[in-house]
């Protein structure tokens, strides 16, 4: 489980700065104002994978989730 949905918990300082691209949208944005996500996500040999993945919205990480890996939410 997530401790912080905040970059800085798991970024370093330098890199904060950095543009990225959301992974859902194509929007680029700095790390700094991004949210974290534990993710799934296809690998180079396309195996379903989990792992942390910056996004510029909590809109974009719950979009990018399908919906069977959210479980049910009542």
């Amino acid at each position: 489980m997530l401790h912080s949905m905040q970059p800085a918990a798991y970024v370093v300082p330098q890199a904060l700065e950095t543009t990225c691209k959301c992974p859902e949208c194509d929007t680029a944005f700095l790390y700094a104002n991004g949210v974290m996500g534990l993710a799934h996500y296809l690998d180079a040999d396309d195996e379903v994978t989990q792992g942390l993945v910056c996004f510029c919205s909590t809109t974009c990480l719950l979009k990018w989730e399908p919906s069977s890996m959210l479980g049910l939410m009542n």
